[in-house]
């Protein structure tokens, strides 16, 4: 009995049996295509049914014995198979494994026809079994190379498309080691891909890399992305500021098998927006917060203070003679003068104490946490003190004072609009009473 024709005469019976094996392994996914995989499975057969049927030379047994291809250039069946498979998602071995089946299945076949078939002796048997064997071997070395070169290009296609992206783009697996980096993040570590590969974030002293690594195994565990953003320093010294998106990758079972990210440079969005908000809150002139901050921190800061009962003081402070100055001397003095003024008051407060200005040569003070109202005037006669020293400005002396008054904050409730309208107050008492001094206010 030739193996040839009895592979064409019972084609249907063998992708019968191959379609009760695909059924348990071909990716859900690709169910609906089963037409298109038994059709490849259809060329195959044909194939191996027209390489049995050929004539062999010696060195064509030679080459099939050991799996090579004598005709590599052509695209032959086998080889449109491995391309398929990729591209239909089956795994390597899950391709390996339909020839697996195909072997059996024939091979279980035509043993069960040759018992009626008493002519044929063992040698002869044996002939149609190796060149069966090897006609195999060869589809599967053919469709495994194939498989294998089209996964290839497709993974040097898809590095070629991520490296070209500016964004940083690397995949974690599930301990948080690095599986891959493109080239804007092996530029920015200024390490060849080789050499990080291997390594979790701690390894590559990633800034904030512990909290990251928690980040990913949060996504592991919640199956869902996450945002965030983060900060990194260069070996060359350059901050930089990253949108950070972290990304499970699920395989068919719907279970985590890796961590995709992706980090977009936002330094400059960064910079504006710090930049924007810094001169929305403090006084370009001083440097010193300014009234939108100033009442922010208040408010902050009379709530804290009815939380724990620890009184504030607040103190408004007007320059006086100020006006005579910058008219004088000019406005670039008067600038001077307001900046100098500034400094002196911030070294009679603590690092932790705010002082703003509202405007103008009007200034404010909060002191928090007071022990004491005792604490506040004396913070006030040192301000009063600073402001009535010369100043010089454009090699020219400059004489002004200070009016302070001060508001404290009570254990009964008090706004930020209360302790406002008690400082100011104060201070035009102290202003009225002939300026240079400070003047301390318990009205609510």
């Amino acid at each position: 009995m030739n193996l040839s024709k009895f592979i064409l005469d019972n084609k249907e019976t063998i992708l019968r049996d191959w379609e009760e094996f695909a059924a348990t392994y071909v990716p859900k996914s690709k169910k609906q295509d089963r037409a298109l995989l038994r059709d490849d499975v259809h060329k195959i057969l044909d194939a191996i049914a027209a390489d049995l049927a050929g004539p062999q030379t010696a060195q064509q047994k030679i080459d099939k014995s050991k799996g090579h291809d004598d005709s590599p250039a052509n695209k032959t069946a086998a080889k449109t198979h491995g391309t398929q498979r990729l591209m239909a998602g089956f795994s390597l071995n899950e391709t390996v494994a339909e020839y697996r089946v195909l072997r059996a299945h024939i091979t279980r076949l035509w043993q069960a026809a040759l018992k009626n078939e008493s002519h044929l002796v063992p040698n002869e048997i044996n002939e149609h079994l190796v060149r069966f064997n090897e006609a195999i071997d060869q589809a599967v070395s053919e469709s495994v190379a194939s498989y294998s070169s089209e996964k290839e290009q497709k993974w040097r296609i898809l590095d070629t498309i991520l490296s070209s992206s500016p964004d940083l783009i690397f995949i974690l697996d599930l301990d948080g080691t690095l599986v891959y980096a493109n080239r804007a993040l092996t530029g920015l570590l200024q390490r060849p891909l080789d050499t990080l590969t291997g390594k979790t974030l701690l390894d590559l002293n990633i800034t904030n890399a512990e909290e990251l690594l928690l980040q990913v195994q949060q996504v592991i565990s919640s199956k869902e992305q996450f945002h965030t953003e983060m900060s990194y320093t260069s070996p060359s010294g350059r901050w930089r500021f990253y949108d950070c998106i972290f990304v499970p990758t699920l395989n068919e079972a719907g279970e985590v098998e890796a961590v995709a990210g992706t980090a977009r440079n936002i330094t400059e969005r960064k910079i504006t927006e710090d930049e924007n908000w810094r001169k929305a809150n403090y006084d370009l002139l001083t440097g010193l917060p300014n009234q939108r901050l100033f009442r922010d921190r208040l408010e902050q800061d009379v709530k804290y203070a009815g939380r724990v009962g620890a009184p504030i003081a607040l103190l408004f402070i007007d320059l006086d003679r100020f006006k005579e100055t910058n008219d004088s001397l000019g406005h670039d003095a008067g600038d001077a003068l307001l900046r100098l003024a500034a400094d002196r008051i911030r070294g009679c407060v603590r690092e932790t104490d705010t002082v703003a200005r509202l405007g103008g040569d009007e200034f404010t003070v909060i002191l928090h946490d007071l022990k004491d109202s005792q604490h506040a005037e004396i913070v006030a006669g040192k301000i009063v003190k600073e402001m009535a020293n010369s100043f010089e400005i454009s090699k020219e002396i400059v004489h002004i004072s200070a009016s302070v008054g001060i508001a404290f904050s009570t254990n009964d409730t008090i706004t930020p609009e209360h302790l406002i309208k008690n400082a100011d107050l104060a201070m035009y008492e102290a202003k009225n009473a002939g300026s240079n001094r400070f003047v301390s206010s318990r009205q609510n």
